[in-house]
């Protein structure tokens, strides 16, 4: 299974009221290759997009299947996300570090800011120290912005989970190494957008593979209305909506990939919308006076399995769930 985002509830009907859809992403590596440089490949990247720091796909350990990445020497791999900016969920990595190649600190990061070139902001990071500067000792697991309820050991030569239970609305955060609550608090606790932007796996020496990653439950803050989708790509497929607007024009916007895309013109000009920019087109029409309706689209032109969002893209314009083409 390569690296995936993925609509929550897809191709179903998905009652949020007022939350946001929710866009799930993982990763187990299988689908690269042994040795792989991940630049720019299934999302991932180096710092900065500089390839000399990016990960690389091992074979060496794996915790399911028979791959994982690999972050060594001075790599900072990093994974941006898109439009992670409501909902409660969880974020998790298995972990491996070969004592043998414990030579220095090695971090597991997530930012609520990210680009290349900046701007950066952190609001996790797990720092397994080598010194035992953070607190808890040399060879245990600290949180460097909390502080700590406990401070686990690291297992060393096997498999351990990083789990961290975050919810952006309410902006809270437990961590957990092993099964051990490393610590509890606020998320984002040194401030900045309030949002997922980006899991960063940074070393200063030592060998550290993840496998097995996964950010579920969180999504784009927009639109409080369901949307269903049913039907064959190609071909034509048919969107259902339910508490939209009253009496607004509606859009169907399809996507080929994921990501974010900004409406350039019209009533909606400037909106950042949770969804890829590949294969866009609309399909307008006006729902019945109650905000609910439904439309035929031809989805010849989409791409089969890609993605797709209702708009009102009339001011003011929100964004529905989203669905993916069957």
């Amino acid at each position: 299974m390569k690296s995936k985002l993925t609509g929550f509830g897809l191709a179903a009907a998905m009652s949020l009221g007022s939350a946001a859809f929710a866009q799930d992403w993982s990763d187990d590596f299988e689908s690269y290759t042994d040795g792989q440089v991940l630049y720019n490949v299934g999302g991932w990247t180096g710092w900065d997009d500089t390839q000399s720091v990016c990960g690389s796909c091992s074979t060496a350990h794996a915790h399911g299947g028979t791959k994982s990445i690999l972050s060594e020497g001075a790599d900072d791999a990093v994974h941006p996300f898109t439009g992670l900016t409501s909902g409660a969920g969880t974020f998790t990595a298995w972990v491996y570090i070969p004592v043998s190649q414990f030579v220095s600190d090695t971090y597991f990061i997530v930012q609520n800011e990210y680009a290349h070139g900046g701007p950066y902001q952190w609001c996790i990071e797990l720092q397994f120290d080598f010194e035992g500067d953070a607190g808890g000792g040399p060879g245990t697991v600290a949180d460097d912005f909390r502080t700590e309820t406990n401070f686990p050991s690291i297992a060393f030569d096997q498999w351990a989970e990083i789990r961290c239970e975050l919810d952006v609305d309410n902006d809270t955060i437990t961590t957990y190494y092993n099964n051990v609550e490393v610590s509890t608090g606020q998320l984002f606790i040194r401030g900045g957008a309030i949002e997922i932007a980006n899991v960063d796996l940074y070393t200063l020496g030592t060998s550290t593979y993840y496998d097995d990653m996964s950010l579920t439950g969180l999504g784009q803050g927009g639109g409080g209305y369901t949307c269903t989708v049913t039907g064959t790509c190609p071909g034509t497929v048919n969107v259902a909506w339910d508490g939209a607007q009253p009496n607004k024009q509606q859009g169907i916007v399809f996507a080929g990939n994921t990501g974010s895309f900004v409406v350039p013109s019209g009533p909606c000009q400037g909106t950042q919308l949770g969804l890829g920019t590949q294969n866009i087109r609309l399909v307008n029409t006006v729902p019945t006076g109650s905000g609910t309706g439904s439309v035929n689209g031809n989805a010849n032109n989409a791409a089969c399995g890609g993605y797709l969002q209702l708009v009102t893209i009339a001011s003011p314009c929100e964004a529905s769930t989203v669905g993916q083409i069957p």
